[in-house]
């Protein structure tokens, strides 16, 4: 019987929510722990989608901010209330999940007698009270017993069959979302589509931007999702083989290369079959463009792609304008409330427009804002000089995108008529940085540091920005396109943004679970943004590459470098700025003998070393010292560590992140060299600067009690490695309080050391 945890209760809970009222993970955890989220306020509390993915498949354990907090009795009380009043009214049968509730508890013989009688005490449930208290009693106990990870060992079994491996027991994202709750017609499109996935197993769902083509796919998925084992959802960024890479696997570990990643991702993708369904949304490039896509096409699954490009050499579906104009009335009265008493006019509106779904749904949206009146708007529309009949055709640009001008044209000009706020422009000129994926909205709010989400929730209601699912917003890449024309984003526009995300990078040692997002709107700022301020961007570039490399976000360093090497070859940029370019290089060549080299040419430039370029000095000869450790030159590579930590102590810069991996590298050096007890007093010396800055829980002080227990192990002094290893483990726990895995990992790791020095008892003198 299955063990009575919060992601075996939780998932009972979701079973049993109505169809209609169907939530994703995300937003099902939101509505849970809401009495949580508003007592910490103030913190900005924001989940993660993998993290919550964890969580509700019980490869994680729930914070246990969270489990503390529902500990208390005035909390743990307001979390029944909150399952009473919002959750339980959105299921079918609430009772039938009591009752299985019930069952879980009474088959789990980890559960004393005493116990389950307490866990029990509402069964049989009278009322909604007796529910709400069962559930409520059964998440906390859940979430407060020792945690056990589940094992997805024996689904793997699943992929040698007939039957696709369960994805969600992999890939901690790709949730669809549903579709617009006022979606209507295309009963006829959604069947044309199914069967060409039967019978082709490839489709390209095309069509000009607006018409709706993710939202068919979504209320697809939504009628089909019972014919599917799995569907997985990617918003393509703009590369395909990177997209694969960056998802969320469970055994992704932060050391893996990019095409280690890659590699494991496409052998897991490779094993999927026709029972699972893949999405690629807004796949706007043609197939020469994207070099993966053949590997794709090669895929056992089912897989659609809506796109803007025409791929005349695969099955395409045309996605054109819902012809049935009362449909599109019906979609108009969902956001306009007076529109019985206009029909007339709002008819001649919809044929103006060309029955344009997202031109539709705004002009009903600025029509209940109250802006204009529908003939004034009708008006303005027939006299738009974008917009002279509506035999204007489909163009296609040289990318192979389709377009209508006319479209664009409306759309512009509804987006001109809101006459929007110098507080709005701003918001959206940056919002248009953001990765179609979306972005949590309190992120958003903090990175812009906006005292509230009030601007941001008028321009939801506008249309402009849409809601996502995990309070999350983004844009359509329709309207992403008019806000970048129209509000013209630039560096110093975004600054507060930039400023933002370069804040963060410069925390090198801490780790943010938001860093694909937030190197993607780099990315986009790099690609978008007019460059009004070098000076500044460059410094920017500088402060962000690092960062990236933490991450072996391999394509966004490429991208930076060569935005360095523009900038620098304009000219902009000092000595300090062309030594750091040349240091990046090396750090993105594969040969070794080519990066020293590289270098070495940094270092000659360095003619004069003083307090402004002290730390980048000192970073390219532990950088060197590291290289000729790789290649075995020991000499070579003690001289420049040495000097490295000379050139720290001498500026006074002895504790930093980087000070830290180079102060490691050399203890282990010496160590290699037999001069192990010069290694430990180095890191001993370290170890008492890191305490000096209250920062003994921290995985800067872990790194440096795991390197000092290497060292102990191989003297041979036993019990003094250990106590070194337990104290690293001890802050890792700290540290990595929501990844077990990670602490699990690291428990091998560390017992794999031992039988290397002869010593096989490991796991016993660990524990």
């Amino acid at each position: 019987m299955e063990r009575c945890d919060f992601a075996a209760i939780a998932a009972i809970i979701n079973h049993y929510i109505s169809e209609d009222k169907e939530l994703n993970q995300l937003d099902f955890v939101y509505l849970l722990f809401s009495d949580f989220i508003t007592s910490h306020i103030e913190e900005d509390v924001d989940f993660d989608n993998g993290l919550v993915c964890r969580w509700m498949n019980g490869i994680a354990r729930v914070s246990p901010r969270i489990t503390s907090h529902y500990m208390d009795s005035k909390n743990k009380q307001n979390l029944i209330d909150n399952i009473q009043q919002q959750m339980i009214p959105m299921m079918y049968d609430s009772g039938m999940a009591c009752q299985k509730i019930y069952d879980l508890i009474l088959y789990d013989s980890d559960i004393s007698e005493k116990q389950k009688q307490k866990l029990i005490e509402y069964y049989p449930c009278k009322d909604t009270s007796d529910e709400a208290n069962l559930i409520a009693e059964a998440l906390c106990f859940g979430m407060t017993r020792t945690f056990v990870k589940k094992t997805t060992e024996n689904k793997k079994l699943l992929s040698s069959g007939n039957f696709s491996p369960t994805i969600s027991d992999f890939i901690m994202e790709g949730d669809v979302s549903k579709p617009c709750r006022y979606f209507c017609g295309r009963e006829k499109e959604i069947e044309q589509l199914h069967e060409l996935l039967v019978k082709e197993r490839k489709v390209f769902l095309h069509g000009i931007a607006g018409i709706g083509k993710s939202e068919l796919v979504k209320a697809y998925t939504k009628k089909y999702k019972k014919s599917y084992q799995n569907i997985l959802y990617i918003a393509y960024s703009g590369s395909l083989k990177q997209d694969i890479i960056d998802l969320d696997f469970v055994d992704d570990l932060q050391e893996d290369s990019e095409e280690e990643r890659f590699r494991k991702h496409n052998r897991f993708l490779r094993s999927l079959k026709e029972d699972t369904l893949l999405i690629i949304d807004n796949f706007n490039v043609t197939a020469e463009k994207d070099t993966l896509l053949p590997i794709v096409m090669k895929y056992r699954c089912r897989v659609v792609f809506t796109t803007r490009s025409r791929f005349d050499n695969y099955i395409c579906m045309q996605l054109d304008e819902i012809t049935e104009i009362e449909t599109l009335f019906q979609l108009m009265s969902c956001y306009y409330s007076c529109a019985e008493k206009y029909r007339s006019i709002l008819l001649q509106i919809i044929e103006t427009i060309h029955s344009h779904t997202l031109a539709v749904e705004l002009a009903a949206r600025l029509l209940e804002k109250g802006i204009l009146e529908p003939s004034d708007l009708l008006l303005k529309l027939q006299s738009e000089k974008a917009a002279p009949n509506i035999s204007d055709k489909i163009g296609i640009t040289k990318d192979g995108k389709a377009i209508k001008n006319t479209y664009y044209g409306h759309i512009h000009l509804l987006f001109s008529l809101y006459q929007l706020s110098e507080q709005e422009q701003n918001v959206m000129c940056n919002v248009a940085m953001i990765p179609f994926t979306g972005i949590s909205a309190k992120l958003f709010a903090k990175w812009l540091k906006l005292s509230n989400l009030n601007t941001v929730n008028d321009l939801i209601e506008m249309g402009f920005i849409v809601p996502k699912s995990g309070q999350a917003i983004a844009l359509h890449p329709m309207i992403q396109e008019i806000a970048v024309a129209d509000t013209k984003p630039s560096i110093q526009k975004c600054q507060i943004l930039c400023q933002s995300l370069q804040e963060i990078c410069l925390l090198h040692g801490k780790d943010v679970a938001y860093h694909k997002i937030m190197f993607q709107t780099i990315e986009n700022l790099i690609s978008l943004a007019e460059k009004d301020d070098m000076v500044y961007y460059l410094c920017f570039l500088e402060d962000v590459f690092p960062y990236m490399e933490k991450y072996h976000y391999e394509i966004g360093m490429k991208t930076v470098l060569n935005e360095i090497h523009q900038i620098l070859d304009m000219p902009f940029g000092k000595i300090k700025d062309k030594t750091l370019y040349l240091d990046y290089c090396a750090a993105c060549e594969k040969k070794t003998d080519k990066a020293i080299s590289l270098e070495k040419k940094a270092l000659s430039l360095l003619t004069k070393i003083n307090v402004d370029n002290a730390h980048l000095a000192a970073n390219i000869h532990a950088n060197l010292g590291a290289l000729y450790r790789e290649t075995g030159q020991t000499t070579f590579a003690k001289k420049h560590m040495e000097k490295g930590i000379t050139i720290l102590e001498q500026y006074n810069l002895t504790y930093s992140n980087d000070s830290i991996a180079q102060i490691c590298n050399y203890a282990i050096l010496l160590m290699e060299l037999g001069e192990a007890e010069r290694g430990l007093t180095a890191l001993r010396k370290l170890a008492r600067i890191v305490k000096n800055y209250n920062l003994e829980f921290s995985s800067d002080y872990a790194v440096i009690q795991e390197a000092m227990a290497n060292i102990c192990l191989v003297q041979g002094n036993i019990s003094e490695a250990t106590r070194h290893f337990k104290k690293a483990i001890q802050i890792y726990k700290i540290v990595w309080e929501n990844e077990p895995e990670l602490i699990e990992a690291k428990y091998q790791e560390i017992q794999l050391l031992y039988p290397q020095v002869g010593i096989v008892m490991a796991k016993l003198t660990l524990s």
